[in-house]
């Protein structure tokens, strides 16, 4: 069995800051789950990494998009279908709670 790296007391706390409400049989299920993945993760650590320099993408590309692009759609273009249309923009319902 897996060591357990994170408790059910720390599951329980990530679940309140979540907003979560937890059974004690999922607190438990959490806390393995997590303890394995981390385990899972840890396993880099074994890795040598001496001399590589660190990087945040791999495919070498610096610049994809090229001077001079233009716009695929006009602003015109994007608004002919919005059902509705105040100052140039999309209106839409609300979607958050006050």
């Amino acid at each position: 069995m897996t060591e357990r790296l994170i408790s059910k007391e720390q599951v329980q706390r990530i679940a309140q800051l979540c907003k979560l409400s937890l059974t004690e049989v999922e607190l438990e299920k959490f806390s393995l789950m997590f303890s394995q993945t981390l385990a899972v993760i840890d396993v880099l650590n074994e890795l040598d990494t001496d001399g590589i320099l660190e990087t945040y993408q791999v495919n070498g590309l610096s610049n994809v998009f090229q001077k001079g692009a233009k716009s695929t759609v006009t602003r015109e273009e994007a608004l002919q279908n919005a059902d509705e249309v105040i100052r140039s923009l999309f209106v839409t319902k609300g979607v958050f709670d006050r």
